[in-house]
């Protein structure tokens, strides 16, 4: 199991559930821009209780790896917890999202994209996905993440919304990593 197949299997049962979810992190960003290796998946999910049973029975043991316990708490503080398919070590970290004005907006910005005849899943938008980056850019300095806007914008780059870009950078506090890496771009 890659982390194509994971995705697909958790997007497939919050699909099934109705619960509102989007991809983000690597492979949100692949979906717009340059392929590169990953070693999880990101998912951002406005779980609730009766998904949590859903996540449970769908991804228990002896194929897979979820803690109910830190599943709850991730719940109650707002915080992540992750699936793992144990043959092959693959990981899902499912991320609770609390109410800031920025995941709000994330998630009225969702995209639906087809995968394979039949398999669609939820992906945040673009511009979403490089606000993000720019974040764990700014606390980290994982030039990981100033690779994959680059590679967004190399890809996308016609199509993104500046205004919105500029204006969530101004608010999220991410201008200065949104300038260094739109001149490294050329953008």
């Amino acid at each position: 199991m890659g982390p194509r197949d994971l995705m697909l299997a958790v997007a497939g049962l919050f699909n099934r559930t109705g619960a509102r979810y989007f991809v983000t992190g690597s492979m949100g960003a692949m979906a717009y821009g340059e392929y590169r290796s990953t070693i999880d998946v990101d998912i951002v999910v406005d779980l609730r209780y009766g998904d949590a049973a859903d996540l449970r029975s769908e991804f228990c043991e002896p194929m897979y790896y979820l803690s109910a316990d830190a599943m709850y708490d991730a719940m109650q503080r707002c915080g992540m917890f992750n699936i793992v398919h144990r043959p092959t070590s693959m990981k899902a970290d499912l991320i609770i999202p609390g109410d800031a004005p920025f995941n709000a907006m994330r998630f009225a910005r969702i995209r639906t994209i087809e995968i394979a005849p039949g398999e669609s899943v939820c992906v945040s938008s673009p511009e979403d996905i490089i606000l993000s980056k720019l974040q764990f850019y700014k606390e980290g300095g994982s030039d990981k993440h100033a690779r994959d806007i680059g590679g967004m914008i190399k890809v996308s780059g016609a199509s993104l919304d500046r205004v919105y870009l500029e204006t969530w950078a101004d608010k999220l506090g991410v201008r200065f990593e949104w300038d260094t890496v739109k001149a490294k771009s050329g953008w």
